[in-house]
């Protein structure tokens, strides 16, 4: 089983460079997503997927239910995103273009977090279910953190920072809390890393065909 879903996660991250190269020059962004920015979110999910066989939480293995704040941190990079807009920080991107990839990568990354529970069935550190592999709270959390990069990058690299300190804080707590071993949110992390620069890479396309179809004269 273990064989399989490093195979399916090989296949779908290897899938993100080559998406990237068709897409070429972004529109929200007009820059490009060369391979090594792939190697995080790879390695991330990958790390997740070979150590499904193998359920650590060290140090946390009998910490119980230590806080309920990860229910709220992986928000915290969108709120912080929404703070800096009606502070006046503008982003690299439109608003509209910043909304419309922010919906996309969200519902990416929810689409492949819900297939791989669907099918792997982990049972959780606390046997409450079978639905451990990947954390869906961390995929969250790193979604926004990586939306918050490429938004606000080339204004701070602490605003970078804080986003991926609050998605970070969101996985130890996830592990703390006993709802996720480490395979886990290492699988949710770069699951929700990829989906953003998935996203990006193939939203230049979507957008030219949308403007293609309103420019076209209706009969």
């Amino acid at each position: 089983m273990t064989h399989k879903i490093l195979i399916s996660l090989f296949l779908w991250l290897a899938s993100l460079p080559l998406f990237a190269q068709t897409a070429g020059d972004s529109i929200p962004t007009e820059r490009r997503f060369p391979l090594t920015s792939f190697i995080v979110p790879a390695t991330l999910a990958g790390g997740g997927a070979a150590l499904l066989g193998h359920p650590t939480r060290e140090p946390f293995q009998a910490t119980g239910h230590v806080s309920s704040a990860d229910d709220y941190l992986r928000f915290g990079p969108y709120g912080l995103r929404v703070a800096l807009q009606l502070a006046g920080v503008k982003p690299a991107v439109n608003l509209g273009d910043e909304i419309a990839v922010t919906v996309l990568s969200n519902v990416a990354m929810g689409g492949v977090t819900e297939v791989f529970k669907r099918t792997i069935n982990s049972t959780r550190p606390d046997g409450s279910d079978r639905r451990s592999f990947p954390s869906g709270h961390t995929a969250v959390a790193f979604t926004g953190a990586e939306l918050l990069h490429q938004a606000y990058q080339h204004k701070s690299p602490w605003i970078s920072i804080a986003g991926y300190a609050m998605a970070s804080a969101t996985a130890v707590l996830r592990v703390a809390n006993e709802k996720h071993h480490w395979a886990d949110v290492l699988a949710g992390a770069g699951i929700g890393i990829a989906s953003v620069k998935i996203t990006y890479a193939v939203y230049p396309l979507i957008k030219r065909k949308l403007q293609r179809h309103r420019k076209q004269p209706t009969s």
